[in-house]
């Protein structure tokens, strides 16, 4: 790994290190692919929900921290009356 890139990881959170990761991976499973320009074509869509959720880009939105609203925050919506 190149100086640059090692300097540029160290400056990131966690999160966008597996971003990085993710993408990375990507990258070198595109290379095995015959014609990288029909992905979607070429998997059925319950392979490529598995590709997604085993790649593990969106396990923020399960993260504790993420889920900071409530049922109890913010105001109801007044709609105005004509």
């Amino acid at each position: 790994m190149s100086d640059k890139l090692a300097l540029l990881l160290e400056k990131m959170t966690p999160q966008e290190q597996a971003e990085v990761e993710t993408f990375a991976a990507y990258l070198i499973t595109r290379k095995t692919l015959r014609n990288p320009k029909h992905l979607a074509d070429d998997i059925s869509i319950q392979e490529l929900t598995n590709l997604v959720v085993s790649a593990g880009g969106f396990d923020w939105l399960t993260a504790e921290g993420e889920d900071i609203y409530a049922l109890e925050d913010g105001k109801a919506v007044e709609w105005p009356t004509p």
